[in-house]
């Protein structure tokens, strides 16, 4: 092969390599989790972030801390802290609120935010979704989800932007019982969908 076909050939090679690595790079990834069982409380430090002190400005508290799994094959992947504020509640029990979500995955952490009213759920027929564990106290299932943005993280996930969407069925029970009223969740799915 003549040197300058040679030269030309590697120099593609090269470039080829680069413009496939920058693709990977800025490839959105997204990461699939499950929880379900009962609800532990939240006993973890807040992130000491610029994003969590904007979010949370003094109003925000704990609620509930939950190992999540691969949905696909039932690996576990970490574990989830949550902090909630502001909640509203609406004509036949209707429920909505804001959240913030710490991902405490292998490879790092994830933080996400929804907006105010970014989470919301509503109460289910019990003849038509009866709740799970009443011996804990769950009364009520309400269906519902959120949505929001990643806000920062750690490790793999430092620079990690985009969105997050979650979809729940929650046992609720009285303000005594589980985590402030929270027995349960049940197919508690969150998609987190990123990229650098």
């Amino acid at each position: 092969m003549p040197a300058v076909t040679l030269r030309q050939a590697i120099a593609a090679a090269a470039g080829a390599t680069l413009v496939a690595f920058a693709g990977a790079a800025g490839a959105t990834n997204t990461i699939q989790l499950l929880a379900n069982g009962l609800a532990f409380p939240n006993l973890a430090a807040p992130p000491a972030t610029a994003a969590f002190a904007s979010w949370c400005a003094g109003v925000c508290f704990p609620t509930t801390n939950q190992a999540v799994h691969d949905p696909g094959n039932g690996q576990p992947k970490g574990a989830i802290h949550v902090w909630g504020k502001n909640f509203e509640f609406g004509a036949g029990g209707t429920i909505c609120f804001s959240e913030f979500i710490v991902f405490a995955l292998d490879q790092g952490e994830v933080h996400v935010a929804s907006g105010e009213r970014g989470t919301c759920g509503a109460p289910m027929d019990p003849a038509l979704k009866p709740p799970l564990y009443p011996e804990k106290g769950a009364t009520v299932v309400i269906a519902g989800g959120g949505d929001g943005v990643i806000v920062g993280g750690t490790g793999k996930y430092q620079n990690w932007r985009g969105t997050y969407t979650d979809r729940v069925f929650v046992g609720f029970g009285a303000p005594t019982s589980g985590v402030g009223g929270i027995v349960y969740y049940d197919q508690l799915w969150f998609a987190i969908s990123g990229k650098q």
